[in-house]
């Protein structure tokens, strides 16, 4: 079901997540870290996240709106912060591209942009899983997924966590497999 699909991305975007939050600690805690696995990170989330998770759940969220909603609340603002989350990573994904150029960007500074990026995606995250979740659930019929479904056209395979690792994100896929 591709609610489940969706819920199971979510699991693989909290993993990459922790990866951040743990690169947060150790840059508070004045160690050095790997920028180019942090790029790596943006990067997927810039890509698969963006260009395939999102439009994913933007159907599910229309076709609530459109079927079940009373009003223009929290599933109506789903979108337009799939578009603020988008801007975010793009502007995060800079400041990481400056620094692997070298470019001099203070740490605290740096320190700063992690923890709002980290801290706006999981929150989005827990939005979707805890608030928006249960309501399509709840309401959704056979008939429902069905045309869902059929709107939805299935994206490449997911370069990092699909059956075939995209040499660009080996390392990263090495990594989380070190994790507990």
């Amino acid at each position: 079901m591709m609610l489940d699909d969706i819920h199971t991305e979510h699991g693989y975007i909290i993993r990459l997540l922790n990866i951040l939050q743990q690169k947060l600690d150790a840059i508070r805690q004045g160690q050095t870290v790997n920028y180019t696995l942090i790029k790596e990170i943006v990067d997927y989330l810039q890509s698969y996240a963006e260009q395939c998770h999102h439009p994913k759940e933007d159907i599910l969220y229309h076709y609530y709106q459109s079927h079940y909603a009373d009003d223009q609340g929290d599933m109506a603002s789903l979108e337009r912060e799939h578009q603020e989350l988008a801007q975010l990573t793009h502007e995060f994904s800079d400041t990481v591209e400056m620094i692997l150029m070298d470019a001099v960007v203070p740490l605290d500074v740096f320190a700063d942009k992690l923890n709002a990026f980290v801290t706006r995606q999981r929150a989005h995250l827990e939005f979707e899983e805890q608030n928006v979740f249960p309501r399509i659930r709840a309401n959704f019929t056979k008939d429902d997924w069905l045309a869902v479904s059929g709107q939805y056209s299935q994206c490449e395979c997911d370069p990092l966590f699909g059956s075939q690792v995209a040499e660009r994100y080996r390392a990263l896929s090495e990594r989380l497999q070190r994790l507990p």
